[in-house]
Order: C-alpha cells, then structure tokens, then sequence
C-alpha cells in the first residue's frame, strides 16, 4: 500500500493572520477526518521571516495534529537544526513523543536562507558545526548520558524518538552515517544514498534511507479536470512557487524552482500537479517503487473547500482502487 501523506505550511499572499487561522484549522479537520479514510501522515516544515504566516514551529504544528489523532505520523520536513537550542529542542520533541507514544518522526535540516539565521542570532557561517553540536547534544540528552540528563525526564520511543538527517549533498550523507542515523533526502538523488549506505557499511551500522522516486518527486492536487483546475486554481500553486523558489538561487528541495516567473513553468517542472484520481491510480500502479504520495491541499491559502474535494478525491477514488490492486 502506497504511503498517503498530507502537506500544510499554513502559508498564504498577504500571511493575514486570519487567513492562517483558518488555514490552521481547516488542517486539523483535513487530518483528522484523513486518518478515518486511510490517511498515513501529515507533514509539516519550518521557516521564519517569510511575511506570509509560514509553520515556524514544526514541532509544536505536529503536535497539534498528533493531539487530534490516535495512528497518524506526524513528520517534521524539516526543523532547521542550527536554529534551535538542542536542550530545548531534545526537551520539544521528547515531549510530543510521549504524549503521542512514538508518533513524532524529526527530519533535521541546516536551511539555506541567511535571513532565517540572522533573525534568530544564529551564525550562518557555522551552520555545520552548529548542526554537529545539536545532533551531539540531543543524542546525548536522550541516552541519559549526558550531565544534564535530568533536564528531559525519559522518552517513549527508545533508544531515542525518530530522528533523521535531511539534506541533499554528501555532507549530509556523512553526518546521518557519523551519528547512525537516517538519512531523508529532498530529491531523488541515488549517487547520495548509495554514498550513505557505503559509509554505513563501513562502520557497521544499518542504513535506512528516506528518498522520493524518480516518477513521485512533487506535490500533487486531485481534481477531477485538471486543465480547468490550472485555469481557476493554478494562482494559488504559483505564488506558493515564486515565493519559495525566490529564496534559493539553485534547486535545494523538493519545491524549489528557482527563478520560477510563470504558470506554464511551474507545469512544466512536475513540481506541482494537478491530476485525476485515474491519472493518480494509474500513475501509482505503473511504478515499482513509487514512495509517499504527498497531497498538497492547502497550498499557496488554496480556498478550503476546494482542499476539502481534493482530500475526499484521494480516500474516495484512488485508496480504494489501490487497496483492491
């Protein structure tokens, strides 16, 4: 069975913190009514000095969905490690891990946009050593090592609550396999798994790695006419992807489409996609080894009920068709 994951940022154009409350709570009712139909995970991620209302505290927005669920994954995509206090961040996570009993899966990441850095004090220059300490720190922290252990009193998840490295360069695949953990890559990049996984076989550690397809590496939107889904619903997709592909001057995730300017170019990329729950199905089926399907539902403040359709699109129309192969 394919994995169904379900994307919120909260963001939208003007970031109206209205906007975002509703955005906010049309997410929480999305998840919790998913999880009823099938529905595996939901995915958040972090940025700061964005204007537009984006998540700016992942593991706090995990939590609020991990409250309202009793199965659902919540993964964070990512915390950007430097950012945090790794006491305080060891502290979050351990948190949100027992009270959901294991159900806070943690991709840390260094982030790119300098902006982020200076708005929270942090020295962009030092991200690598900095993500090195708190990766240190907090495996520390957890293992009741450390000389501060008292500070976080125990995890549910043990030896510690799921935690990965994510990137998308060898440095990245040399710091998940330094500290025996997995690696979550933001685009198909087999030369970099396979970089991991020798790494790990050299010290004798187990890899497990996170990778999007060469077939599944978007965001997708269930409509039952795409053509007239782009013509209607297609702004929304395009501010979310002018937006986020101004903030980096190469492609570095799995959204970023630097310099992106027009609607026909977002379509050209495959980033985004609007497609028929036929289209999905077929899609799905026709690859060995498709990896999460991540719906988009919210994107770019996307009007409620038009996510609304698209979600239902998705239990109603495409999971039972997988489920009966």
């Amino acid at each position: 069975m394919v994995l169904t994951v379900l994307r919120f940022n909260f963001a939208s154009p003007q970031g109206n913190p209205r906007t975002q409350g509703e955005l906010i709570r049309a997410a929480l009712e999305l998840v919790q009514w998913g999880e009823s139909r099938g529905i595996a995970t939901v995915s958040v991620d972090e940025h700061h000095a964005s204007g537009h209302g984006w998540s700016c505290n992942p593991i706090m927005a995990a939590s609020m969905f991990l409250a309202r669920t009793s199965r659902l994954i919540a993964s964070v995509d990512c915390a950007l490690g430097p950012l945090w206090n790794p006491v305080r961040l060891a502290e979050d996570i351990a948190l949100v891990d027992n009270m959901s009993r294991g159900r806070l899966h943690t991709t840390i990441g260094l982030g790119y946009r300098t902006v982020e850095y200076d708005s929270l004090g942090a020295d962009f220059s030092r991200r690598g050593p900095l993500m090195d300490a708190l990766i240190e720190r907090m495996l520390s922290i957890w293992s009741g090592a450390d000389p501060d252990a008292g500070i976080c009193t125990g995890t549910w998840t043990r030896p510690h609550p799921p935690l990965y490295v994510g990137g998308g360069v060898r440095a990245t695949a040399r710091r998940a396999a330094r500290f025996g953990l997995p690696l979550s890559l933001a685009d198909h990049l087999p030369d970099i798994a396979a970089y991991y996984r020798r790494l790990c076989g050299e010290a004798g550690i187990a890899p497990f790695v996170i990778m999007p397809s060469a077939t599944n590496r978007g965001m997708i939107f269930l409509h039952q006419d795409p053509d007239r889904a782009w013509a209607e619903l297609g702004e929304h997709i395009l501010w979310e992807a002018v937006t986020y592909g101004a903030w980096s001057s190469e492609s570095r995730s799995l959204m970023h489409l630097p310099g992106v300017q027009t609607l026909e170019q977002v379509k050209a990329s495959g980033r985004y996609r609007f497609l028929t729950p036929a289209e999905l199905v077929a899609e799905v089926r026709d690859c060995e080894d498709y990896g999460p399907l991540v719906l988009h539902p919210l994107v770019g403040g996307m009007p409620v009920e038009e996510a609304w359709k698209s979600v239902q699109l998705l239990t109603d129309a495409v999971l039972p068709e997988l489920t009966r192969g």
